[in-house]
């Protein structure tokens, strides 16, 4: 995969338990864990706050073992499972909603709320995975004014959307005709 931005196979174990500890945190309180994840690294983030996004998705994922070879599945799409599942809470609803409304930023807000959601996932089912490196795509994109990802996220935690929904990245396309 060459496209990948990054790669947990290069790490060793004391590598992805210090990313695994800084799972919910911002970067930068653990010097071990900026030395793993620059290792993991396939190619430099664009920003600082790319960086920054790509650093949270990488220490999320270290949460999972990667021997047991977890699935791959949209973050938005397992948070719809939970939203729809009847053994849900209805205060956990409202987080996953509301959760929607919060703008990444330095302080580490958004992030340790996607952490807590991460974190709860693991526990109710390590064999399926949220898919990081398209979190970290979403990441990059959360804050821009039109709230395109926030929709077609809400979309599907209310079963509006499909796995393999084509309409959901109108917005990227219009972007990519409109840069020439």
């Amino acid at each position: 995969m060459s496209d990948a931005k990054w790669s947990t196979g290069r790490l060793d174990s004391g590598g992805r338990s210090a990313l695994k500890r800084d799972a919910g945190v911002m970067m930068g309180s653990s010097t071990r864990a900026m030395e793993a994840f620059y290792q993991a690294l396939n190619f430099a983030p664009k920003s600082r706050e790319q960086e920054e996004q790509w650093y949270a998705c990488l220490c999320m994922e270290c949460l999972w073992k990667p021997e047991n070879r977890p699935t791959c599945i949209r973050f938005e799409e397992l948070l719809r499972r939970m939203y729809q599942s009847s053994e849900t809470s209805d205060s956990i609803k409202r987080r996953i909603i509301t959760v929607l409304d919060v703008p990444w930023s330095r302080d580490g807000y958004l992030l340790g709320k996607l952490s807590n959601f991460a974190r709860l996932l693991y526990s109710k089912n390590s064999s399926v995975m949220p898919d990081f490196a398209a979190l970290a795509d979403d990441l990059s994109n959360w804050n821009h004014p039109d709230k395109f990802v926030q929709r077609r996220w809400i979309r599907t935690i209310c079963g509006l959307a499909k796995d393999n929904d084509t309409n959901t990245d109108d917005h990227d396309k219009e972007d990519t005709e409109n840069a020439d």
